[in-house]
């Protein structure tokens, strides 16, 4: 009887142990529940209030977009101020002012000859209104255009085979731009395949006539616009019209090296050009 009693009791309490720990777990779960539902209640609240913030903020953007493309259709519209040339040159900026671009980029055939050299004639700056901004271009821009132009040129198979060159530039002769057309001495005789993609059929010719050596030295140290390579800054390509050469301006120590055997007086007057502009010294020899 006694043994009887006793798994009853062991029984009793086995019973009773599983519904507390049934209870204990209800209730944590329940707790967990509840926490689970205060931090979504929470995070809903903070996006609502963000989702609003930011309405707000765009409503603001937008406001502020359409106050800035006013006050901007307005100055549009009315004269800028009146800037003389000799106040800009006296300016620090890399930024030149002259006058109405397709009058100044015609200023390269306009010259005078003084002992033999013509010298650029830049045109009269006294009408603000005709007054505009040149700035430095990117030079790897104009690098990257000149490759996708040239891109059958460049092939691996093209460039290794000097007559698959000349007759693939012969061919492409057709589509390409003023500037870049080659001439009879490049679609006859074998040179190095950037050459073709400089902007001035003189210079092209020159650099053939002197030789793979000091072409390929002139590429690689000054004409960066042809080869892929990190810029050397012995050039400066003014403005957006980079095919026209009187846009170049190259360095003191490149019309020094290259100067009378490659490099023409004109290039030395261009640089002075643009060099006035900027209120730098000009080169000696070139006035």
């Amino acid at each position: 009887m006694s043994e009887s009693s006793s798994e009853q009791s062991k029984a009793e309490k086995k019973r009773e142990y599983n519904r507390n720990a049934q209870r204990v777990f209800r209730q944590r779960r329940k707790e967990h529940l509840s926490k689970l539902e205060a931090a979504q209640r929470e995070a809903t609240s903070l996006q609502s209030e963000e989702v609003e913030r930011l309405r707000r903020e765009n409503a603001a953007l937008a406001q502020e977009n359409e106050s800035l493309k006013a006050s901007y259709g307005s100055q549009a519209s009315s004269p800028g101020p009146s800037v003389s040339p000799s106040d800009v040159r006296s300016s620090p900026s890399t930024y030149l002012p002259y006058g109405h671009p397709s009058v100044f980029l015609e200023a390269a055939a306009t010259t005078t000859p003084t002992s033999g050299v013509a010298t650029v004639v830049p045109p009269a700056m006294t009408d603000p209104s005709n007054m505009v901004v040149v700035v430095p271009n990117n030079l790897r821009e104009i690098r990257r255009s000149l490759h996708r132009l040239f891109a059958p040129l460049l092939d691996l198979s093209v460039i290794s085979n000097p007559q698959t060159h000349l007759a693939s530039l012969q061919a492409m002769a057709p589509t390409l731009p003023t500037a870049l057309k080659p001439t009879a001495l490049q679609l006859s005789t074998p040179h190095h395949a950037y050459i073709d993609l400089i902007p001035s059929p003189r210079l092209r010719d020159g650099l053939i006539a002197l030789g793979p050596e000091n072409s390929n030295t002139f590429l690689m140290e000054v004409c960066t616009i042809a080869c892929d390579i990190e810029e050397t800054g012995q050039m400066i390509v003014w403005g957006e019209d980079w095919l026209n050469e009187f846009s170049w301006e190259f360095s003191a120590a490149v019309i020094e090296r290259w100067g009378g055997w490659l490099l023409t007086p004109e290039w030395g007057q261009r640089a002075n050009f643009w060099r006035r502009q900027r209120g730098a010294p000009v080169l000696p020899g070139f006035d």
